[in-house]
């Protein structure tokens, strides 16, 4: 498996194919799906994946359904789509982390589908032109979200512009994730919060994803136990994430100390009681660390973007 996955981080896709031939097993499955895909073949991705579904999903069910979804995507297989979500809603539950996906699909599939048909509507040029010219904050957003992830790859050059340039951070930011989206191995330079990052966008990782992000979001449901207030602490929670992009919070070691600050904050949005002196010596915790730790968060969001029209 580490020789396929060097061979695809060097772009050696025929030499992968070749020596992945014979290999019915997961990994090796996956790894033949991503070479064609790299390809600019997804017919041939997806027929790897569609005779291997059953396989490939007990082995990894996530990775399975998002790569279908994508290569469905690509391949502008919409109505398809639709019957694969009916397949996997009807399979035996796995997990947290899949049901949320699943419950997450109808819209995605939605919002591909018009943005695929509003890509037909402008000519290569045109899309460019929009995220190159003049155009202000909110189209240039638009356009990028027309673009899709899926797609990005064919406006590499002007994402680098875009997340390079002088706008705002809400722009640069949104650029920046759409190259790690396009897997690009440029080294960009993103100008943010007062600090300029030297990165590689396939080698960042995306917000919004991985274990203990994932795990935490369960926690905090768990927590407050409080569907409305739950749900405001995890809006507060991805806002804070997106706004310090690319910097990361460390929700595995410090998780103790972020639910604790997102409970307390999101009660406060809500107006809702919360003994936050008892909550924290409940858990030992020092009430100055976490009010620090909120003061922070409110300082952040009070310099949220405010997009040009």
């Amino acid at each position: 498996m580490d020789n396929y996955k060097s061979l695809l981080e060097r772009k050696e896709y025929d030499l992968l194919l070749s020596l992945s031939e014979d290999d019915l097993s997961p990994d090796g499955l996956s790894y033949r799906a991503a070479a064609f895909l790299a390809k600019g073949e997804p017919r041939r991705a997806l027929d790897i994946m569609l005779t291997n579904k059953d396989a490939l999903y007990k082995h990894n069910p996530l990775f399975t359904m998002k790569t279908i979804f994508e290569l469905r995507f690509i391949l502008r297989q919409f109505d398809e789509a639709y019957e694969d979500l009916e397949h996997f809603e009807n399979l035996p539950y796995i997990s947290q982390e899949v049901e949320e996906y699943l419950r997450s699909l109808p819209k995605i599939i939605r919002s591909e589908e018009r943005n695929s048909n509003l890509r037909e509507k402008y000519s290569d040029d045109e899309i460019r032109d929009k995220l190159l010219g003049r155009s202000d904050d909110y189209e240039v957003i638009s356009t990028m979200n027309m673009v899709g992830p899926l797609k990005a790859r064919d406006y590499i050059k002007e994402f680098i512009f875009l997340a390079e340039s002088d706008r705002i951070p809400l722009v640069k930011t949104y650029a920046f994730l759409f190259l790690i989206a396009a897997r690009c191995d440029k080294e960009v330079k993103l100008k943010k919060n007062g600090k300029t990052y030297k990165l590689v966008p396939c080698k960042v990782n995306p917000p919004f994803s991985g274990k203990s992000f994932e795990s935490f979001r369960a926690k905090l449901d768990e927590e407050i136990n409080d569907p409305s207030i739950s749900s405001v602490a995890k809006k507060l929670l991805n806002d804070y994430i997106f706004e310090i992009f690319p910097e990361q919070l460390d929700l595995e070691n410090e998780r103790r100390i972020y639910l604790l600050a997102f409970s307390a904050l999101a009660h406060e949005y809500l107006s809702a009681p919360f003994d936050f002196e008892e909550e924290c010596q409940k858990r030992g915790i020092e009430s100055s660390i976490i009010r620090a730790l909120i003061n922070k968060i409110k300082a952040v969001r009070e310099k949220e973007d405010m997009l040009s029209y």
